[in-house]
């Protein structure tokens, strides 16, 4: 009796020991397969964010600056060359403005931004073009469409006189 019961306990050992390795050899041959499968997809490289290369010509000087990916960027892009009158903003000494006669999308962007020193905004309600060369705290309806990209931007911009005709053109 004894020897029948050992022989029934090690005859399902057996069969169990059986049974999972031929789960460890299905799991190989599945993750041997996932692993193929893997290696014959392409690997997906980012999305480079593209932009456009602005040369601004005012009073003489030349200044760099970029334009970013953003709704609005891309349609003022479309609108390049352009020749825009610029004029102080009233009520502080860290921005320039000039206005546009039509609007730019602003789809996909925030509803408001900060104007910080050395962006290049789109002022949505009343469709100006705006050079920050001072900080300018949050408001809705700044849309920072861009970027200067040359160390004496902030000289150039803030010793522009009033009614300065500013020509921008797009770099390749």
């Amino acid at each position: 009796m004894k020897k029948q019961l050992l022989t029934a306990i090690v005859a399902v050992g057996l069969i169990t020991l059986a049974g999972c390795s031929q789960n460890n050899n299905s799991s190989q041959k599945i993750s041997s397969s996932v692993s193929a499968q893997s290696k014959k997809k392409p690997v997906k490289s980012r999305k480079k964010v593209s932009r456009t290369n602005l040369k601004i010509k005012i009073n003489g000087h030349t200044v760099r600056a970029h334009l970013n990916n953003s709704s609005a960027a891309r349609a003022f892009s479309k609108k390049l060359p352009t020749t825009l009158t610029f004029v102080d903003f009233p009520r502080n000494n860290s921005e320039k403005m000039a206005d546009l006669n039509y609007s730019l999308s602003t789809k996909g962007m925030p509803s408001g931004h900060a104007g910080d020193k050395g962006t290049i905004g789109y002022w949505s309600p009343d469709r100006r073009i705006i050079f920050y060369y001072g900080h300018v705290d949050f408001y809705p309806g700044i849309h920072i469409i861009g970027k200067f990209d040359s160390k004496n931007y902030q000289r150039v911009i803030s010793n522009m006189p009033n009614h300065t005709r500013v020509r921008i053109t797009k770099v390749k």
